[in-house]
């Protein structure tokens, strides 16, 4: 039982979050007020379909922006959550958060082989130095070439604009979806996937660039086998020196040395219906730390599920190491997801034992999750509560949310909705 101290404690707790929220809420409401008309008018009479009433609320397809730079990683992960169920919300509405702005080459490349997904935001410095890496590649062994779709996460500097500048004027087929919502990088991968046209896709995020023979090589391992995945040696190097450094995604694939520890990046060649049927790259782990770790949780969900992987042993593409790698944060909560995989992952973590799990030592891991006091699970539960409740009313409170049920309440009347949709 909890103590009338601690329900105390917890109560004082819950009115600073409470009151940190609103304020949260109340920077956000400039950006609302330029995504969402602030007077909603109807015209029953002009409403023919939903996608009528999707014009006649004049919605201004442009990307959600907030100024986060004063919040803690908690209230950060909290908006990432709330923007990623507003997305999807958006998604289930039937109107994909996104803008798509393509050149003449990417309309006429009807059939491409493999689709590059590109994931930006805000690298500005790098991202015209990627595209050119994928512009040289060679595509004589390829048939219908490739396609470049470069996923804009909201980014606020001038990494967009560049894009589009360079499309404009390159014969790579090209297409820049710039996201409605800055939802992070697992879902940007995903809006990818999903519109990527091939049925093979390499991933490549805007600060690293690759050789011209990488696609050919890869291309050439992937189609002619089974694999879910191909993937080729990396050099890593300094940003700020140029000096190269170790190399990565070096060792042939192996369930065993996957579940001690991360090995492999997340440049490689995907079979792409075989990551849609296993879900694509996971969002959820927001929840349980930061970004970063999505690419080995996709490792380890392919290996779950009985799928191969190949190393081609050629060094294939460049990494850079610079101070605004998301590794950098990524690190610092790296425990904190290898206890959640090892519930997730249970079945690999069982059947490979082994001293190491998830790059930590074994009993780091089990440490806290074994012998942990009653005191102190109740304590985690509470922080749960409370989080959950401030996720709800951060939701509830938004316009995008009052919108919703002003649209459910006009499906009602017009007799397209039942009542148990409207709450």
């Amino acid at each position: 039982m909890i103590k009338t101290e601690q329900q105390s404690q917890l109560l004082l707790q819950q009115a600073k979050l409470n009151s940190r929220h609103s304020e949260l809420l109340a920077n956000q409401t400039e950006l609302n007020t330029k995504y969402l008309q602030q007077n909603l008018v109807l015209e029953h009479h002009k409403i023919k379909s939903e996608k009528n009433f999707y014009i006649s609320t004049l919605l201004e397809p442009k990307p959600i922006k907030i100024k986060d730079a004063n919040l803690t990683i908690d209230e950060k992960r909290l908006l990432y959550i709330s923007r990623l169920k507003s997305a999807q919300l958006c998604e289930k509405m039937g109107y994909p958060p996104w803008n798509l702005k393509s050149n003449s080459a990417y309309e006429l490349c009807d059939n491409p082989s493999v689709s590059v997904i590109i994931t930006l935001y805000n690298y500005s410095e790098y991202i015209c130095e990627c595209l050119e890496s994928v512009s040289q590649t060679d595509i004589s062994n390829i048939p219908g070439g490739i396609e470049v779709l470069v996923i804009d996460d909201c980014s606020t500097d001038n990494s967009a604009n560049l894009v589009l500048k360079y499309l404009q004027k390159s014969q790579l087929p090209i297409c820049l979806v710039s996201k409605w919502f800055n939802t992070g990088l697992a879902d940007a991968r995903n809006v990818g996937l999903k519109l990527a046209r091939s049925p093979y896709v390499f991933i490549l995020d805007a600060d690293n660039w690759i050789y011209p023979n990488c696609l050919s090589v890869l291309f050439e391992n992937i189609q002619s086998s089974r694999y879910a995945a191909v993937y080729g040696e990396i050099q890593k190097f300094d940003n700020q020196t140029k000096q190269e450094m170790n190399r990565i995604s070096c060792y042939e694939w192996d369930i065993h040395k996957l579940v001690k520890q991360p090995y492999i990046d997340a440049m490689a060649m995907f079979d792409k219906n075989i990551l849609l049927k296993l879900g694509g790259y996971s969002t959820e782990l927001i929840e349980y730390g930061w970004f970063g770790w999505d690419d080995y949780d996709l490792w380890l969900k392919i290996a779950q599920s009985n799928y191969s992987c190949k190393l081609v042993p050629k060094v294939l593409s460049c990494y850079r190491v610079h101070a605004g790698s998301m590794i950098n944060t990524t690190n610092k909560y790296a425990l904190n997801i290898a206890k959640y995989f090892c519930h997730k992952f249970a079945k690999l973590a069982n059947y490979h034992a082994s001293d190491m799990l998830f790059g930590f030592p074994k009993s780091e891991i089990y440490l806290e999750l074994n012998f942990c006091s009653q005191q102190t699970q109740n304590n985690f539960i509470l922080q749960e509560l409370q989080s959950a409740y401030a996720q709800i009313a951060a939701m509830e409170s938004s316009k995008f949310w009052k919108l919703r049920n002003q649209w459910l309440k006009l499906k009602k009347l017009l007799g397209l909705a039942k009542d148990a949709e409207i709450f």
